[in-house]
């Protein structure tokens, strides 16, 4: 079965277009196998089965930027949908939800947003009325999507800054609220002296590919020089994540045991031990797995999956019992379900470990976000509340283990990706990246999730411009000095700490 969509360009029919990161959708935003093409002038989504479906894809709005947006639940059917008024429907919807679930629409000061609330509303019901005309219809469509982008950020904003007053006014901080990770590769001085003491805690991965590149060979020394500076230091640490399945993090001599669970498991087993038992007197916080939901790597069934969460949560537990320990969920949008390979969408995985009896003290949530990569295409802040809000029922804090965007909308040739990943084709807030509007995406991103209770601390991703994980990550340029981004940081510093709980 099929959905048909045409597609229009101020007011012209577009004949040739290249979806991007398109994929389908369904039942609560969830991204499913499903498989896409654009031919004869029609965007064409066919899945396996006649359920209703939403489809989703990297967007440009123009002024207000480019974010991957997705429809409301079709119908298949033979007559095309117009793809600009099912985008605009799913956004308006959207909004209708969220003011409910976050009461404001008797709150007194919302008065205004209820106004462009109709505004946009009126808008889309004009493109409904004129679906013979659809040139005419995807005018009013587009304005009523641009509208109510804007307006549903406008609204989280608004949210944020009531829920964070009174986090700030209870005193409801952690002392460690502002952390970094580390790149273990990197010795300079100057790097260890700013990530010693310019940072509440220090993210240090512990990624297996690099520590234990052969199956009997473990390779330490990295490591080893951190954790005696940071302790020496006393900056708390968060070591992990320890197993990593979502790829460039497993050694590529474990691939031959793909498809045999009990082997995997016992050599994941065999590694936290060994690197637990290393480093026990030191580490206070233990990230002990992450994306083991995506089966990136290893096809493990929903049951495989919760089994190995628990064994490695227990082992950490057994060798260190007053340790904390965190289950990480990545790619928090979950995009790989569309790929059609068997996998746990993060939220169940995140409902099912919180669920299953399992004895770990809080979520990890990576949201690096900017790039053309699968759970990286940029999404705006009412998307990014949304998501934090599905967290908030599950009962355990929620730490944010690797916050990023781009600091430049061109290439980065000593980024991890060797120059290969365009910002410009991840989607764009506002404006085309650059380090300014890094640091404002931070203050707003940073303040969105601070004003969640249940958020007990964030992690920048990078701290310099020497082998990011994206374009111009780093709060440091390549020479290590200040970017905006790292200024904004210790401002927030200085803010916060004077709110943490006593």
């Amino acid at each position: 079965m099929s959905i048909k969509f045409e597609i229009y360009r101020d007011g012209k029919r577009l004949t040739t277009y290249v979806p991007v990161n398109a994929m389908a959708m369904g039942p609560e935003s969830v991204p499913i196998p499903g498989d896409v093409s654009f031919k004869d002038g029609l965007l064409t989504l066919s899945t396996p089965d006649d359920h209703a479906t939403g489809f989703a894809l990297l967007w440009d709005l123009g002024a207000p930027g480019a974010y991957h947006l997705e429809t409301t639940r079709l119908q298949h059917r033979t007559t095309p949908y117009l793809l600009n008024v099912e985008l605009a429907r799913f956004r308006l919807m959207k909004i209708v939800q969220k003011q409910e679930d976050w009461n404001l629409f008797d709150f007194p000061r919302s008065e205004k947003f209820l106004a462009r609330f109709r505004e946009a509303n009126l808008l889309l019901a004009d493109a409904l009325g004129r679906l013979d005309t659809p040139e005419e219809a995807s005018k009013f469509a587009d304005q009523a999507l641009a509208i109510s982008v804007e307006l549903s950020e406008q609204l989280a904003n608004f949210h944020c800054d009531l829920l964070l007053n009174r986090r700030k006014a209870g005193g409801a901080f952690s002392r460690h609220i502002f952390g970094c990770r580390v790149d273990p590769s990197v010795q300079n001085s100057k790097f260890r002296e700013t990530l010693a003491t310019q940072f509440d805690y220090a993210i240090l991965p512990m990624n297996w590919k690099d520590v234990q590149p052969q199956e009997q060979a473990f390779q330490t020394s990295d490591l080893d020089e951190w954790v005696e500076l940071l302790s020496k230091r006393r900056v708390p640490i968060i070591a992990g994540p320890l197993i990593d399945l979502t790829g460039p993090a497993v050694p590529d001599w474990m691939f031959i045991w793909e498809h045999d669970f009990d082997t995997m498991r016992e050599l994941a087993y065999e590694y936290v031990q060994k690197l637990v038992g290393r480093y026990r007197k030191h580490v206070g916080v233990w990230n002990v797995a992450a994306g083991l939901h995506t089966n990136g790597v290893f096809p493990l069934s929903f049951e495989q999956a919760i089994e190995l969460t628990r064994l490695l949560v227990s082992q950490v537990k057994a060798l260190m019992p007053g340790a904390r320990t965190i289950v990480t969920v990545k790619q928090v949008f979950g995009e790989y379900g569309a790929r059609g390979r068997q996998s746990v969408p993060p939220l169940l995985y995140a409902e099912m470990v919180a669920q299953a009896g399992i004895n770990f003290e809080a979520f990890g949530l990576e949201l690096e976000l900017g790039v053309p990569v699968s759970g990286s295409y940029l999404r705006d802040l009412f998307q990014i509340s949304v998501m934090l809000d599905k967290f908030s029922t599950l009962g355990k804090p929620v730490f944010l283990t690797c916050v990023g965007v781009p600091g430049r909308s061109t290439p980065d040739s000593a980024d991890a990706s060797g120059g290969k990943n365009y910002p410009s084709q991840g989607g764009r807030w506002k404006r085309p990246w650059d380090a300014d509007l890094q640091a404002e995406w931070m203050d707003a991103v940073y303040k969105m999730a601070l004003s969640k209770p249940y958020v007990e601390s964030i992690a920048w991703g990078n701290l310099a411009d020497q082998n990011p994980t994206i374009p111009g990550g780093g709060l440091l340029d390549d020479l290590l000095r200040p970017k905006p981004a790292f200024v904004k940081l210790q401002q927030m510093r200085e803010q916060y700490h004077q709110f943490h709980r006593k």
